[in-house]
């Protein structure tokens, strides 16, 4: 809100200016101004977002602020949410507190939520400062590829190291463009920003992949105890039998073989069949 107030000040003071300077330095001021105009128009939008965000579901909202801090990589950005989360969370238990509370008790509960809600607009303002002064730096992409390479140098299975190959990929050519877009000519920046908006694209695309193969893979690390997946199985099955030399343990574990691959195939032919 101060951002906008020293925006909006500037915007007057520019005007004020434009009318009463002579006519060889009214093109200087008018420049001026349509940049104050723009630091204006920025402010306000920004004003508007954390204004707006008092109106979500405070329950939507914690979902939205955790979903982000999984997703935060630079460690400043990652601070910020959790500071708002906090005073989420206190908003979210005063409200339910002054839903259970006896008519006596509710003024005071009031109070203290006006309080918890003024925290979180606080918090929510400098979520969206430190955001925008770190993408401003390049900072968040440049966190984003440290993050994506951090997780690469760990990961083992082959579908995870391919996915993330792929985002680190994506996640490159986007902190590419955004430097070639600070470096560029006033007439090449369109033109960049437009390729800058695919490449946003096909990063959110790829981060989305990785979700997806880190949450099958996280699914079948999750079976029961001592169960392993059927291809981990059968291949278990097959080194014990390569080692097996009693003839009826070498039987026991042919028949134990025979049985894990008809799973392995009836689990196949379910994924490929039609749902009649």
């Amino acid at each position: 809100m101060k951002a906008q107030l020293k925006a909006a000040k500037k915007v007057a003071a520019l005007k004020k200016a434009l009318k009463a300077a002579p006519p060889a330095k009214k093109a200087a001021i008018k420049a001026k101004l349509v940049k104050a105009q723009k630091v204006l128009a920025k402010a306000t939008a920004v004003a508007k977002k954390v204004l707006a965000g008092g109106k979500k579901p405070i329950k939507a909202r914690i979902a939205a602020i955790k979903a982000k801090i999984a997703a935060a990589a630079h460690p400043v950005r990652k601070a910020a949410l959790k500071a708002q989360l906090k005073a989420a969370k206190k908003v979210a238990a005063l409200k339910k507190a002054l839903k259970a509370a006896p008519p006596a008790k509710k003024a005071a509960i009031k109070a203290k939520l006006a309080v918890a809600k003024k925290a979180l607009a606080k918090a929510s303002a400098k979520v969206i400062k430190v955001t925008a002064k770190l993408r401003a730096g390049g900072k968040l992409i440049k966190a984003k590829i440290a993050s994506i390479k951090a997780k690469l140098a760990a990961a083992t299975h082959p579908k995870k190291v391919a996915a993330l190959k792929a985002q680190l990929k994506a996640a490159k050519k986007v902190s590419a463009l955004k430097k070639a877009l600070k470096a560029a000519p006033p007439a090449k920046k369109a033109a960049i920003k437009a390729k800058l908006a695919v490449a946003k694209k096909a990063l959110a695309k790829a981060s989305a992949k990785v979700k997806k193969v880190s949450a099958k893979l996280a699914a079948k690390k999750a079976l029961p105890p001592g169960v392993k997946p059927i291809k981990a199985r059968i291949a278990s099955i097959k080194a014990k039998l390569a080692a097996a030399t009693h003839p009826k343990k070498v039987a026991a574990l042919k028949a134990q073989l025979k049985a894990a691959k008809k799973v392995a195939s009836l689990k196949k032919a379910l994924k490929a069949a039609p749902p009649a």
